[in-house]
């Protein structure tokens, strides 16, 4: 395992705590960062500086407990790669906003309806498409929805009838809660981490593309969909490995018969969007013990696990730790420039990591 010693860079933002913060290519910085004021700076990496951009009043945080099962509502930043559209949503609620960072312009007024909503993460993510900017997010426990974010335009327009108690199940009708949504990284496809009632976890994954293109149902029923094994939980770290693979924690394995989890363990599953449904995923069980897992980030050629203690990094080819960084919790990955990103309060810190060995190489299938 390399052991070398990084170096870890500061870079303070102001003197109000930060919220959130996401990787972006903007003419304002490399990162976009929301502070407790409501107020967007952007930081420029090259030179380390930041800049306070504007300021926007938040969308109201309703009320939770923070040792619920769920945990308690959240401010959460999504932001375009352009850096040109930033959304500000309240997981485990119901809301959001979208602003034009060109001209600090509120565009859209998010509603992702009052139906188990403190259950999930606020289902948000930007794409490209025929070279816009589009921005998916949740209008109804069981619908997602496309929009041009510089106008709030449907690009999904459907409908969908009522589901009347005791009566027949309309066409393109969802029994499904939309949960957090990761876009693969050329945008072509969506997870989604959601659930069904009993309840449990069922995550999928399906074509944007598609549904953009030719479907306005491709995300109820559309052929693209394929469904994983059911897990207890939803709400599990996990990322993109490539525009094909999913990365997701847990080495849970269900048992159809008594309908409950049988085994668990540390570990990754590699969901492959182009398998059967239901195929069992590819297991990668892990040494690791290092506390609750918080997030997963990929660059094709290693997988990063920040957990509670720090951040590793695993060669997925050989199936390998190979770095760790103690009391670095990751919280943003940039893969173009190579570097990890943490919240400190108010200040960004950032890891350069360090180059992949010539032995270290892609998952193919």
């Amino acid at each position: 395992m390399n052991t070398t010693t990084v170096a870890i860079h500061s870079f303070p933002v102001s003197d109000v705590p930060i919220l959130d913060a996401r990787s972006v290519k903007a003419d304002y910085g490399h990162l976009l960062v929301l502070t407790e004021d409501g107020t967007f700076h952007g930081i420029n990496l090259d030179t380390g500086e930041a800049s306070s951009l504007f300021r926007i009043s938040l969308p109201e945080l309703p009320g939770g407990d923070e040792g619920s099962y769920f945990g308690a509502p959240a401010f959460r930043l999504h932001a375009s790669a352009d850096g040109r559209f930033a959304a500000v949503v309240v997981d485990r609620g119901r809301t959001g906003i979208v602003v034009d960072m060109a001209s600090g312009k509120l565009t859209m007024h998010l509603d992702g309806g009052d139906y188990h909503e403190h259950t999930v993460p606020f289902s948000a993510g930007f794409t490209r498409f025929q070279g816009r900017n589009v921005l998916i997010h949740r209008t109804a426990w069981n619908r997602l929805d496309a929009a041009d974010p510089a106008t709030g335009e449907s690009l999904t327009s459907r409908d969908i009838a009522v589901y009347e108690a005791g009566g027949e199940r309309p066409d393109h009708y969802l029994d499904y809660f939309h949960g957090q949504l990761r876009l693969s990284p050329d945008g072509s496809r969506l997870f989604d981490d959601g659930w069904v009632w009993h309840p449990v976890s069922v995550p999928r994954i399906w074509s944007v593309s598609d549904w953009l293109r030719s479907n306005p149902w491709e995300s109820e029923d559309g052929p693209s969909i394929v469904d994983f094994p059911i897990r207890e939980d939803w709400n599990i770290p996990a990322c993109w490995i490539d525009d094909r693979h999913v990365a997701l924690w847990g080495l849970s394995e269900w048992d159809e018969d008594e309908f409950e989890e049988v085994a668990k363990g540390p570990g990754v599953q590699i969901l492959d969007a182009e398998s059967k449904e239901r195929a069992s995923p590819e297991r990668w069980p892990m040494d690791l013990n290092g506390g609750k897992i918080r997030e997963l980030f990929s660059d094709g050629q290693r997988l990063y696990i920040a957990d509670e203690s720090g951040t590793t990094a695993w060669d997925i080819a050989s199936r390998s730790q190979v770095s760790a960084w103690p009391n670095f919790l990751t919280h943003i990955f940039d893969a173009e420039r190579g570097m990890l990103f943490a919240i400190k309060s108010t200040a960004i810190s950032g890891l350069r990591l360090p180059c992949a060995s010539g032995k270290e190489g892609r998952l193919v299938k």
